[in-house]
C-alpha cells in the first residue's frame, strides 16, 4: 500500500516510472487528465492494462468489507468529499474474476483520504473502502486499474 496525492505543479511523491510502465502510464493520466470532468463509469487509458471508473455515491455507516484483487492494483482517488479505508491481513475466497471477498480480518489499519489524496492497493492486499469518514456523504472518485498480473 502507498498513499500519496496530487499537488498542482509538484510531481508525486511515489516515483511510479519504478514500480513500471503501466503505472507510469497512469500517473501521466493523472497530471493531465481533467478528473472532475469524467463521466461516472469506465474510460480507457490503455485498454485493459490501464483504465479508469469513476464512481459516485453516498456513503452510509456499514460493516468494513474487505475485498482483493489478483491481477489489478488499484490506485484509489477521492475527487469530492472524503473515504475511509481499512487495509488488513485475512482470507481470501474464490475467486470472482479478478475480486476476492476477503475474510477472518484481524488487525487493521485505518485512515482517512480527502480530495486529492490516493491510495495504490497492490495485489493480493485486503482493503476495505467506501466506509465515510464524516457520517453519510457523497464520495466521488477515481479508482484507476493497472494490470500487475496477466
Amino acid at each position: 500500500m502507498l498513499i500519496d496525492e496530487i499537488r498542482p505543479g509538484k510531481d508525486f511523491s511515489i516515483d511510479f516510472g519504478s514500480l513500471g510502465p503501466r503505472f507510469a502510464r497512469a500517473a501521466a493520466f493523472l497530471r493531465s487528465a481533467d478528473l472532475s470532468s469524467l463521466a461516472p463509469g469506465r474510460t480507457e487509458i490503455d485498454g485493459d492494462d490501464v483504465f479508469v471508473s469513476v464512481q459516485e455515491y453516498v456513503q452510509e455507516e456499514r460493516e468494513a468489507a474487505y475485498e482483493a484483487h489478483d491481477r489489478y492494483a488499484d490506485i484509489q482517488l477521492v475527487l469530492k468529499g472524503s473515504e475511509r479505508f481499512r487495509w488488513g491481513c485475512g482470507t481470501a475466497g474464490a475467486p470472482q474474476g479478478d475480486f476476492r471477498k476477503v475474510t477472518g480480518v484481524g488487525r487493521f489499519v485505518e485512515f482517512t483520504l480527502r480530495e486529492n489524496q490516493f491510495v495504490i492497493f497492490f495485489p493480493g492486499e485486503a482493503h476495505a473502502p467506501g466506509l465515510p469518514a464524516d457520517g453519510p456523504a457523497l464520495c466521488r472518485k477515481a479508482v484507476v486499474k493497472v494490470r500487475v498480473n496477466d
